[in-house]
């Protein structure tokens, strides 16, 4: 999005995003809905656009952030209070004066909160609507040229008003056909959230959410259904919520804290349930002490809690696995958790660096983790790594000494970049089949990446260690020689993670974030997993031709030309000659974007492995197709190695099978879509030799297959990618290289 001048295309985006952003979108559907309902009541619906006008106006005029702008973020709050005092007062040029100056307080109250609670890493939700109806409503009694609002006492005949007897025989039947007040009060809670008190705003607000998100719409009766619960088992007077401006606070907390600043999941949906009673207990408590003031508490008790409960979030010291607060912001729950499930493994918020062998080449795992010899209770998640040969030997000849073992004297690696804290050099290597138990780790190098992670190296050759504290080391660096010295019988690496820095520390449970399992002489690559015992693991060799092709650069543009096999029309389309740029966007996420169809493939590059994570735009296209085949692609492997990863199902799937799983999504997921990758042949950056790769990707429902699509990859020493995808209706073939070549 270009920072800079504001069109109108993105001006109006302002406009509709400032009311879709209320329930946390920017669901363009979902904003003409609650334009439509807003208007309503004419006074507060002219109020409302006045106020989201004059506050986006301001943010451009003043050079506020563009993406903030265009998002509706500046805006909603504004919203809130122009629908609010709109509803207040009869329609006059007094009245229209007032929302213009209120609008203008409540968007400074939207940049002074967006600071001062942006600096903890929290939202400013409707703290700024709050502040700002509370002075108008205090100064209600010297505002004598205004009159107050007499809408919504004669529902029918301004309901003839807006649409004649067709509609209040429409509204009519709706109230007959909805008896019980279970259902009648949730739509009313509904629709308090635009200052509208009849059933059809409500009504069409929950169609609205139910179009827009499965999971927004399930979080809205989850949050009311509980409080319904909770107002009945203590006794508490529910009908009230029928006429008062409160009832909302439990649709949006649910809303807010179960699928939008949280990963929906059954864990956020379980708190959902925990936190209800305390949001039903603070509006109860809240409305009796702003009866005094005879004004409403409107939505403090959702915003209460929300802050509450995120800001309790962030103060945790270990993030658990089942509560993760949503990393980047789709603006819709599902997408939110679509792509968290296709990037658990890829980027494990619990795991803050991916940590690489300390070695090269092939060693085996002699010992794992609950070893059978060392490795128990607080010491128990270690690795202790040999080099065999054939028939499982471990050394050559009769292994009486140390210098026949061939993991002897190899090279030992920094598994991350950080700073060395302890080194021990100067103890001797054992006789073989003795022990040094008085210094038990032997010769050993502690790296610290980071207060709470530390790794450690033992076992060490005899004045092999390379580094000193206090120096700052790279990933794969060397930095000592595997030895045999202290509690070590023959030569072996041992290595931990740990908490604290000393040479006795325990250790804790924390994964290697990439290697190559062999298997059958075949390798497959993991991430963020544990070798275990007898396993050949080896570390990924970077590939620098494949590296370099990989390597997107904001400002490189590419010519991509496509052919298609199809004897239908709609796969024909698809043809012709394309260029792409790569760009970056606000939060300098890097992506390439199609320049004639505008869609969007975002990717990250952490130096060992390439991966695409998201695709906005038109799918079915060369770059959907190119996002597809290379969806994850090790720049370090072996020929004849493996990679398998999981594509976010909302990708592949739509329609009716995408709309049952939305609702069921938080508990399980039915549909799954498998990405599996070969390297068949690396081509070497001196050589000729082009790098050949095949990709399967499988859709499935309940596991059973249903579509296959196959890929055949090369990629050559000038960076050249020639796709082919084949699958039951087409057969399309992508050449893609640098605009310039």
């Amino acid at each position: 999005m270009d920072r800079g001048i504001l069109n109108g295309k993105d001006f109006l985006h302002s406009v509709l995003n400032s009311y879709s952003q209320v329930f946390f979108s920017k669901s363009k559907t979902l904003s003409v809905f609650l334009i439509v309902i807003s208007f309503f009541d004419y006074g507060a619906g002219i109020g409302g656009l006045l106020s989201v006008l004059i506050a986006n106006l301001l943010a451009y005029a003043l050079g506020y952030n563009k993406y903030m702008l265009v998002s509706g973020l500046y805006g909603f709050n504004a919203l809130l209070v122009g629908l609010g005092v709109g509803l207040f007062y009869q329609p006059s040029v007094q009245l229209y004066l007032l929302v213009a100056i209120t609008a203008g307080t409540c968007f400074f109250l939207t940049i002074v909160f967006q600071g001062v609670l942006g600096k903890y890493g929290l939202p400013f939700l409707s703290v700024p609507f709050l502040i700002t109806i509370w002075v108008v409503a205090l100064s209600g009694g010297d505002l004598t040229t205004l009159n107050i609002s007499e809408r919504g006492i004669f529902v029918y005949n301004e309901l003839y008003a807006i649409g004649g007897q067709a509609f209040v025989d429409l509204y009519d039947m709706l109230e007959n056909l909805i008896s019980a007040s279970f259902l009648k009060i949730y739509f009313h809670s509904l629709g308090a959230i635009f200052f509208q008190s009849h059933l059809l705003a409500g009504i069409i607000i929950a169609l609205g959410l139910l179009i827009y998100s499965r999971i927004t719409f399930v979080l809205s009766v989850l949050g009311y259904s509980v409080a319904f619960l909770f107002y009945t088992i203590v006794g508490i007077e529910f009908n009230s919520l029928s006429y008062t401006f409160i009832g909302f606070n439990y649709i949006l907390t649910a809303i807010a804290l179960g699928g939008y600043y949280l990963i929906p999941g059954r864990v956020s949906y379980g708190w959902i349930i925990l936190l209800l009673p305390a949001v039903v207990l603070i509006t109860i408590s809240t409305q009796q002490i702003f009866l005094t003031f005879k004004i409403s508490p409107y939505s403090l008790p959702f915003n209460i809690i929300v802050l509450m409960f995120l800001y309790a979030l962030k103060l945790r010291e270990q993030r658990p696995k089942y509560l993760i607060e949503t990393p980047v912001q789709l603006g819709k729950p599902e997408l939110n958790l679509y792509l968290h499930f296709g990037n658990t493994k890829r980027f494990p918020a619990a795991f803050p660096v991916s940590a690489s062998l300390p070695f090269y080449g092939e060693w085996e795992v002699s010992q794992g983790h609950n070893g059978e010899y060392t490795h128990k209770g607080a010491w128990r998640n270690a690795w202790d790594f040999i080099i065999t040969g054939h028939g499982g030997k471990q050394f050559k000849g009769d292994g009486d000494l140390p210098e026949d073992y061939f993991c002897y004297g190899k090279a030992v690696l920094a598994p991350f970049d950080g700073v060395v804290i302890e080194v021990i050099n100067n103890i001797p290597d054992n006789k073989i089949g003795d022990a040094n138990t008085k210094n038990n780790w032997g010769n050993t190098v502690i790296i610290k990446y980071s207060d709470f992670i530390y790794s450690k190296l033992s076992h060490l050759k005899y004045h092999s260690v390379e580094v000193k504290a206090g120096d700052l080391v790279k990933q794969g660096q060397l930095i000592a020689r595997c030895g045999n010295s202290g509690r070590s019988p023959y030569p072996h690496l041992h290595f931990q993670f740990q908490a604290t820095p000393y040479i006795g520390s325990t250790t804790i449970d924390y994964p290697l974030g990439h290697y190559l399992l062999k298997e059958n002489k075949k390798y497959s690559l993991k991430t963020f997993e544990y070798p275990e015992k007898g396993q050949v693991v080896a570390s990924p060799l970077k590939n620098e031709m494949l590296a370099k092709a990989m390597h997107f650069i904001p400002g490189q543009r590419l010519k991509v030309n496509v052919e298609v096999e199809s004897d239908k029309a709609k796969w024909q389309k698809q043809a012709g000659t394309f260029l792409w740029v790569v760009e970056t966007d606000v939060f300098n996420t890097t992506y390439i974007r199609c320049e004639k169809h505008g869609s969007l493939a975002y990717l990250y590059n952490n130096g060992n492995l390439h991966y695409f994570t998201n695709f906005t735009g038109t799918k079915n296209l060369a770059l959907f197709w190119f996002f597809i085949a290379l969806y994850k692609v090790p720049l370090g492997f072996l020929p004849n190695s493996k990679i398998s990863d999981s594509i976010p199902l909302n990708m592949m799937f739509g329609g009716v099978l995408k709309f049952i799983q939305d609702f069921f999504a938080p508990l399980f997921l039915f549909l799954k879509v498998d990405f599996d990758m070969t390297i068949e042949e690396s081509g070497d950056i001196l050589s000729s030799g082009d790098i050949k790769m095949k990709v399967l990707v499988t859709k499935r429902i309940a596991g059973q297959k249903i579509a296959e699509y196959n890929c055949e990859l090369k990629v050559n020493r000038e960076g050249v990618f020639d796709i082919s995808i084949e699958f039951n209706q087409a057969k399309i073939k992508i050449l893609c290289q640098n605009e310039l070549d």
